[in-house]
């Protein structure tokens, strides 16, 4: 039986980096230090980095290798 899994932060924090990395980006925007453009590619990298992190498994959970299939017979 699959167990859920803890969440592994609480909301209020998760959306408080999220304000600060948005009002981040329109200031570096509007200031001129940075293209939308290249804005809207940092954020796709950090976008995955942030997904490959959040996804990983947590410490005494290891993913299983496929049974092995053994080959089939000759003809």
């Amino acid at each position: 039986m699959p167990s859920r899994r803890a969440p592994r932060g609480s909301f209020s924090v998760d959306l408080a980096v999220f304000l600060a990395i948005l009002a981040t980006g329109v200031v570096l925007v509007l200031v001129g230090h940075v293209s939308p453009e290249a804005l809207a590619g940092y954020a796709s990298a950090l976008a995955g980095l942030y997904a490959a992190w959040h996804h990983r498994p947590r410490g005494g959970e290891t993913q299983q290798p496929p049974p092995e299939v053994p080959p089939a017979p000759e003809r």
